[in-house]
């Protein structure tokens, strides 16, 4: 909360404490992180620089874009802008430049700024090397273009924008591999197809495979060229691409539907990880184990419901898969599937078998994750499909409990309309009214009261809304509880009434309403202290005088 946070500053300042003159010299907050101030070492200001860069963090490279900082560079010969480009920070990219990186500056292995942004595949980062100046032609130690980079990666929007702005497709490494090679190779069929149609030519693939017939073997990359895939069977590579043809080729080969990797991750996973329901599909339909798992016992289904892979959920349940907790997850695919906010995945979850009400070690429901954001139709989808409306975790709360302490009257009004109990409260007594007031929901707070929630009700601890709502310096949320006639006085199991909590945080706004509503100031808690003796003691003069105090 910045602007509370400065307020307190000031308050800090008036009364003439060290730490907030020191903090309004600096003209930052007094945990806020300056970097053009606080990072005196060089070192650490070069490597907060490569950070900010790899994070589109655009304030702190603007903060700390001095030439000698942008000029800098690691072992491997890497700095500020190789870093931008290869994490397809576009943004950032464009002001180092602007800040004076040099664009063609190459690494220890001659690869390029551009080199690197067509390898992420983000066009507006290569747009902004493009327009420094960086040369299309340049080559790294292997002999690779900017061109070969973004045919390698499969990244067709990258190869379209270096063809149109001049790249030849006619090179070649110093293994004899041109773009369309790299094409073939990653599988991407698409930047292939364009590459031939530019008049490129295959030199380590065969005509079959320039002409579009399906692959029969997995490509490797040759040495030196290192690979990814080296500790991988043919049939975990094949599984990665969403490519049917290629996997039953090398199926029909004698390869094992149920292999794995040397690390134990089942071929079926690393299809469902890529997202790839016809390699699911066709490792299934080979006779693949639906239910087989990695060491950490994570499922297929159970992967595909955490990314909300759709697609892949239908196969898998279309071919024996079991959306029930898996006994080393703890975690209902269904309850992922919530986590993931795809309504599809959920509902094919549904439709095989999986039980609404599931949920996960601490009772945590999908309607109960659903609840806390926008999705309204989805929670109504939950409930239609056997979502019990009331049913609680492991600390008592419901859906719409949790609804209302995200401040989301939508879903609050929604839940209500469906019979949710709006006084069903958690282990410490707090109500879903009580938590909407403690998160400042103003209009959800005067919507439970409209449909009859208590005012006066109170948790474990003897706080009411009202206290909780004061406590937080929410004014509104407090408008509307003394509007429902909320008791002003009450005390909790401390002795604290509305008033002193409101003192407390230094409310003066909150206080005020509250003295003008005839709260008694002269009340005292378990410590016999007053409100205005809290004030006094926290330096609040304002609120002294407001409470009647000298």
């Amino acid at each position: 909360d910045p602007a509370g946070a400065r307020r307190w500053l000031d308050r800090a300042r008036q009364l003439g404490l060290p730490e907030a003159q020191q903090a309004e010299a600096r003209a930052a907050l007094p945990l806020e992180f300056r970097p053009q101030v606080d990072l005196t070492d060089p070192t650490a200001r070069r490597d907060a620089l490569w950070l900010a860069a790899e994070r589109g963090d655009l304030p702190v490279v603007e903060a700390l874009s001095e030439r000698e900082l942008v000029d800098a560079h690691d072992e491997f010969g890497r700095g500020a802008l190789a870093r931008a480009a290869q994490a397809g920070q576009a943004e950032t990219t464009a002001l180092l430049i602007r800040k004076g990186a040099n664009v063609s500056a190459p690494d220890k292995f001659h690869a390029t700024p551009l080199m690197l942004a067509a390898q992420s595949g983000n066009v507006a980062t290569v747009d902004a090397i493009l327009a420094g100046g960086a040369s299309l032609e340049a080559a790294d130690e292997s002999g690779n273009t900017a061109l070969m980079y973004a045919a390698r990666s499969g990244r067709l929007s990258c190869v379209e924008r270096l063809l149109a702005a001049g790249a030849i497709v006619g090179s070649r490494n110093s293994q004899d591999w041109s773009a369309l090679d790299f094409a073939l190779d990653a599988g991407a069929a698409d930047v292939a197809a364009l590459l031939k149609n530019k008049g490129a030519t295959a030199l380590r693939h065969s005509a079959a495979s320039t002409t579009g017939a399906a692959l029969t073997t997995v490509q490797r990359a040759p040495q030196p060229q290192a690979d990814l895939y080296a500790s991988w069977p043919d049939l975990a590579v094949a599984a990665s691409r969403d490519d049917a043809a290629l996997l039953n080729a090398v199926i029909a080969r004698g390869a094992d539907p149920n292999s794995a990797t040397r690390s134990g991750v089942p071929v079926l996973l690393i299809a469902t990880q890529a997202n790839a329901p016809k390699s699911v599909a066709a490792l299934l339909k080979a006779g693949a184990s639906p239910s087989s798992s990695d060491r950490q016992g994570n499922t297929a289904l159970d992967l595909a419901a955490r990314a909300g892979y759709a697609d892949v959920i239908e196969v898998l349940l279309a071919h024996g898969a079991r959306p029930l907790v898996s006994a080393r997850s703890q975690e209902p695919p269904i309850v992922a599937a919530a986590k993931s906010g795809n309504p599809r995945a959920a509902r094919a979850l549904i439709a095989g078998g999986a039980a609404a009400t599931a949920a996960d070690a601490d009772g945590t429901t999908a309607l109960m994750i659903v609840a806390r954001g926008p999705q309204v139709e989805f929670a109504q989808q939950l409930l239609d499909a056997g979502g019990r409306i009331d049913q609680d975790d492991q600390s008592g709360r419901t859906a719409l409990w949790y609804a209302a302490s995200a401040a989301n009257l939508p879903m609050v009004r929604m839940l209500a309309s469906r019979g949710a109990d709006i006084e069903h409260a958690d282990k410490t007594g707090m109500t879903p009214l009580a938590a909407a007031a403690a998160a400042g929901a103003a209009d959800t707070v005067g919507f439970l009261l409209e449909k009859g929630a208590r005012a006066n009700s109170s948790t474990t601890r003897g706080d009411t809304p009202l206290l909780l709502a004061a406590a937080g310096g929410h004014e509104q949320a407090v408008e509307r509880l003394l509007s429902a006639r909320a008791d002003k006085n009450v005390q909790n199991r401390s002795g604290d009434t509305a008033l002193m909590l409101a003192t407390r945080s230094g409310s003066t706004a909150v206080v005020r309403r509250l003295v003008d509503s005839g709260a008694n100031t002269k009340l005292r808690n378990s410590d016999h202290a007053a409100a205005v003796d809290i004030a006094g003691a926290r330096g609040f003069a304002n609120l002294v005088q407001l409470l009647g105090g000298q």
